[in-house]
C-alpha cells in the first residue's frame, strides 16, 4: 500500500482530535437551544406588543385622515359669509329671509354632499334664533326633524335639543349613540346606520360665548368598525377609543372600560400587563393629537402564550432526539470525515512532487501545501493590483447607487486600503454633474470629445474638493459624473458652506475656462453607514429640478426641500380661460396664462413632476376647446401636429410656457374671426327659449346653459352684460306679466295660474307676485274688478 508512513501513530491522533471537536460542537447548539428557549416567551411578548402598537398607529393614521375630512367640512360650512346673518334671522322672519335658508341648502350644503365620503353619514346646521334645521336636502324645524328623520333611542327630544342643538361645543365628539328610524325614514330604503358618533361645532366660530347655532356631523360607526376589524381579527383584541375627558367614544367589546385602567393609560404610554375578569391581558395604547383620542388594544395573554406552550413540548422532544442522534452521528461521522481527509492528502501527493522529507502526519502535509499556495497567491496579488482602479470604480459606483452601506470602521480599513481609498469620517455628501453640451469645447460630438470633457470635469472637481475635504469621482453615464465628498470633522458646520463654494467654483471654472456647459446638483450632508445612499437620491432630485431652474444652474437639495405638493389651476380659472378663448379675448388669454405660470413657478416652489402635470392639464384644456369648437385640428395646428409632444419637447418650464402661449394665441385668433354676429344671435336664442318655456318649473340658468351647451357662469355674465338684468329676474318678470294676462279669466284660480307660469305651488307664486308688483294676486284681481266696474259706470 502506498504512503504507509501516514498510518504509523498519526491516525489515532487525528481521530481523537476529531471526536473531541465534534462532541464540543454538538454541545454548543444544545446549550444555545436551552438558552434561546428561555428567551422565546419574552421575544413573542415583545413582538406581540410591537405588532399591536404598529396596527394601532396605522388605525390612528387612518382615522385621523377621516377626521380631517370632518374638520374640512366644518370649516367650509362655518366660514360661509352668509352664515352669520342667517344665525340671527328670527323665527317670524319674512319670506325673503326664509328663502335664504333654501338658497343655503341648495347652493352650499347640497354641493358639499358630493365632496365627502361615506365616512360622514349626514350633516346639518341648527339655527337657534329661528329654530330651523338645514341639511343637504331638507329644511324644517327641530321637533319635526327629531320625530320624522333622526331619533336617538336613549334620548328624548328635550335632552337632544339641550345637549346637542343648544349646548356650546368646540370641535367635540360625543360617544357612539344608537340611531332610530323616524317616521319618514321608516318608509325609505336608504341606508341608516345603527350607531353614529356625533361631531359638533358651535356657531359662529369667532364668538363661542354667544352661541347662535350648531353644526352637527353624524359619523357612521360601521365605517369605524370596519377599520377596527383588521386589528381585532389579527390579534383577538378588544379595541377602545377614549376621548380626552375619559369617555369611551366606541369599542368592540361589551366590557366597560374600567376607571383604574383609564388611570393606567394616562400615566403609561408603553404596553403593560393588566388583569381583567381574572384573565391576564396585554394593553397597548397610542394617542392622536388630531381629535385628542386614545386608541387602546386589550389582548389576552393566552393568544401568544399558546405558541410558547407548543414550543416547550416540541423543544423537549427535539432535545432528547437530537442528543441521541448527535452521539450516533459523532461516532459515525468522525470516521466518514477522516476518510475524505486521507483521500485529500493522497490526491495532493499524486498532483505534486515531494521535496525533502515526508510530513509526520496529515496536518503537517497540508501545512506544507498551504505554504506553497501562499507563494502562488503573491503572484496573483501582483496581477490583482493592476485591476485596482477598475475595482475601486466599481466599489464607489455601488456605494453611490445605494447597493451597499459605507463602512469606515477600523475592521474595514484594510479593504479600503486595498482599493486605494481612505475615508476620514462617516460624514458624506453626493454631488452630481450633468454635462449639458460640449459644442464650444469640441467641434465633433465624438466619444473621444465626451471622454475628454469628463476627464477635465473629474480632475478639476477632485482638486477643488481636496482643498478642505476628501473626494472621489465616478463616471455614471456619457454625460453624467458623481463626486463622493468625505467631509472633515474639523470643518464642522462650515462643511455645508464648503460644498456650496465647491459647486459654484466648479460650475464657473468649467463653463468659463473650458466652455463646457454643466449643471451641478448637490445632496445634503448625511452621517452614518447609510449616508451615501441617503444623499444620492437627494442629488438626483435636485438634478431633476433643472426643469424649473434651467440649464447651467447650481441646485442644492436644501433649496428645493420646501417645494409645494400642489399647483394652482382651479376649475374656475379653467372655465375663465375657456370663455376668454371662445370670446376671442387674446389679451386676457395671455394675462391669464401669465398669472397661472407666475402663481406656480414664481410665487412658490413646485416640484418638476407637478410642473409637468400643470402643463399637461393646461394643454388638456386647449384640446377641450378645439374638440368643442367642431374645428378640424389640422386647420388650427397643422397636419400630424401633436401639441402635447410639442410642449414637452422643451427641457425647461419657461420653454414649455412660451410654446403654450403660442398655441393658445393661434387658437384665440381663430375664434376672433367667428365672433362677429355671435353676441346678437346668442341673446336672441336665450330670450326666445325663455319666452317659449315659461311654464317649465326648471326654467333657470342651469337649464338655459344646458340647452345652449355653455357654462352657467358664462351665460349669467353674458345675459347681464347685454340685457341689463340677471337672467332669474328676467324669467320672474316674464312669468308675472303672463300671470297678469291670465288673471283676466275669472275662472282660473291662483293655483292654476301658478302651474301655467312655471311655479310648483301657489305659495311661491304669491310670494314672487307680491315682490314684483307690491301687492298679492288676490288684491290685484280686486283692483282689476274695481277698475272695470268704474269704467262700466
Amino acid at each position: 500500500m502506498p504512503h504507509t508512513w501516514f498510518q504509523i501513530g498519526s491516525r489515532k491522533s487525528a481521530l481523537t482530535t476529531m471526536i473531541a471537536s465534534n462532541l464540543f460542537i454538538l454541545l454548543i447548539p444544545l446549550a444555545m437551544g436551552l438558552f434561546l428557549y428561555a428567551k422565546v416567551e419574552q421575544s413573542l411578548e415583545t413582538n406581540a406588543n410591537r405588532s399591536n402598537t404598529a396596527m394601532l398607529e396605522q388605525l390612528k393614521l387612518s382615522l385621523d385622515y377621516k377626521l380631517s375630512e370632518v374638520d374640512n367640512l366644518m370649516r367650509q360650512v362655518a366660514l360661509d359669509p352668509k352664515l352669520d346673518y342667517m344665525l340671527k334671522i328670527p323665527k317670524d322672519a319674512d319670506s325673503a329671509d326664509t328663502y335664504r335658508f333654501v338658497e343655503f341648502m341648495r347652493n352650499q350644503l347640497s354641493r358639499y354632499r358630493s365632496m365627502v365620503s361615506s365616512f360622514i353619514f349626514d350633516y346639518y346646521v341648527y339655527f337657534d334664533s329661528s329654530d330651523t334645521i338645514v341639511k343637504a336636502d331638507l329644511l324644517t324645524d327641530s321637533r319635526t326633524f327629531y320625530s320624522t328623520y333622526y331619533t336617538f333611542k336613549d334620548m328624548t327630544y328635550e335632552q337632544w335639543h339641550k345637549e346637542i342643538l343648544t349646548s356650546t361645543h368646540s370641535m367635540s365628539y360625543l360617544p357612539a349613540a344608537s340611531l332610530a328610524r323616524g317616521n319618514e325614514i321608516s318608509t325609505n330604503t336608504e341606508y341608516v346606520p345603527k350607531e353614529v358618533v356625533v361631531y359638533e361645532q358651535s356657531l359662529p366660530l369667532r364668538s363661542q360665548s354667544d352661541v347662535l347655532g350648531n353644526f352637527i356631523v353624524l359619523i357612521d360607526v360601521d365605517q369605524i368598525k370596519q377599520m377596527l376589524k383588521q386589528l381585532e381579527t389579527a390579534s383577538d383584541s378588544a379595541i377602545y377609543i377614549i376621548d380626552h375627558t375619559g369617555k369611551t367614544i366606541m369599542s368592540t367589546s361589551d366590557i366597560p372600560f374600567s376607571p383604574d385602567l383609564l388611570n393606567r393609560i394616562e400615566t403609561n404610554s408603553s404596553p403593560f400587563d393588566y388583569r381583567i375578569a381574572g384573565v391576564n391581558q396585554m394593553v397597548s395604547v397610542t394617542s392622536s393629537q388630531k381629535a385628542g383620542w386614545k386608541y387602546v388594544s386589550v389582548t389576552p395573554n393566552d393568544v401568544f402564550m399558546q405558541q410558547v406552550n407548543q414550543i416547550q413540548t416540541w423543544s423537549l422532544g427535539l432535545f432528547i432526539i437530537c442528543l441521541i442522534a448527535g452521539l450516533l452521528a459523532v461516532y459515525a461521522g468522525v470516521y466518514r470525515n477522516y476518510k475524505p481527509l486521507q483521500k485529500t492528502v493522497n490526491a495532493i501527493m499524486r498532483g505534486k512532487d515531494m521535496i525533502g522529507r515526508p510530513a509526520s502526519n496529515e496536518y503537517e502535509f497540508i501545512q506544507q501545501t498551504f505554504e506553497g499556495s501562499i507563494h502562488e497567491e503573491k503572484n496573483l496579488r501582483n496581477m490583482l493590483a493592476q485591476q485596482i482602479p477598475l475595482i475601486r470604480t466599481n466599489y464607489l459606483s455601488r456605494l453611490i447607487r445605494g447597493y451597499m452601506d459605507v463602512d469606515v470602521s477600523s475592521e474595514n480599513e484594510e479593504t479600503l486600503r486595498f482599493m486605494d481609498l481612505s475615508f476620514v469620517s462617516d460624514r458624506f455628501a453626493i454631488l452630481l454633474v450633468k454635462i449639458e453640451d460640449i459644442d464650444d469645447f469640441s467641434e465633433e460630438q465624438s466619444e473621444q470629445g465626451w471622454a475628454h470633457a469628463r476627464f477635465i470635469v473629474s480632475n478639476i472637481g477632485v482638486d477643488l474638493i481636496q482643498l478642505h475635504h476628501t473626494g472621489y469621482s465616478v463616471e455614471l453615464d456619457r454625460d453624467r459624473l458623481a463626486f463622493l465628498i468625505n467631509l472633515e470633522n474639523r470643518r464642522g458646520d462650515r462643511s455645508a458652506v464648503d460644498i456650496r463654494e465647491f459647486a459654484e467654483s466648479l460650475n464657473s471654472m468649467i463653463s468659463q475656462r473650458f466652455k463646457i456647459n454643466i449643471t451641478v446638483a448637490a445632496g445634503e450632508i448625511h452621517q452614518g453607514p447609510k449616508a451615501i445612499r441617503d444623499s444620492y437620491p437627494e442629488a438626483l432630485s435636485a438634478l431633476e429640478y433643472r426643469l424649473i431652474k434651467g440649464k447651467n444652474a447650481v441646485i442644492h437639495f436644501q433649496d428645493i426641500i420646501d417645494a409645494t405638493q400642489h399647483y394652482y389651476y382651479p376649475l374656475e380659472i379653467e372655465i375663465q380661460l375657456i370663455n376668454f378663448v371662445r370670446s376671442g379675448d387674446s389679451d386676457n388669454v395671455e394675462k391669464l396664462l401669465s398669472t397661472i405660470y407666475s402663481m406656480n413657478f414664481d410665487s412658490s416652489h413646485i416640484t418638476p413632476e407637478l410642473g409637468k402635470c400643470l402643463f399637461f392639464n393646461v394643454m388638456s384644456t386647449f384640446l377641450k376647446i378645439v374638440n368643442a369648437s367642431n374645428t378640424n385640428p389640422e386647420e388650427v395646428l397643422g397636419a400630424n401636429f401633436d401639441p402635447i409632444k410639442a410642449v414637452f419637447s422643451y427641457p425647461t418650464a419657461d420653454g414649455m410656457y412660451q410654446k403654450t402661449k403660442d398655441l393658445y394665441a393661434t387658437l384665440t385668433r381663430l375664434f376672433i374671426v367667428e365672433r362677429s354676429d355671435h353676441s346678437t344671435q346668442l341673446l336672441q336664442e336665450i330670450v326666445h327659449f325663455v319666452d317659449q318655456n315659461l311654464d317649465d318649473q326648471n326654467m333657470g340658468l342651469a337649464l338655459v346653459a344646458d340647452r345652449l351647451k355653455m357654462t352657467p357662469p358664462y351665460i349669467s355674465t353674458f345675459f347681464k352684460k347685454h340685457q341689463g338684468q340677471n337672467l332669474l329676474d328676467y324669467v320672474t318678470r316674464k312669468r308675472i306679466e303672463k300671470a297678469k294676462l291670465l288673471m283676466e279669466n275669472k275662472e282660473l284660480t291662483n293655483a292654476q295660474i301658478a302651474q301655467m307660469v312655471g311655479y310648483n305651488n301657489d305659495v311661491v307664486f304669491i310670494r314672487a307676485f307680491k315682490k314684483q308688483e307690491g301687492i298679492p294676486p288676490g288684491k290685484y284681481r280686486e283692483t282689476m274688478r274695481l277698475g272695470k266696474t268704474g269704467s262700466d259706470a
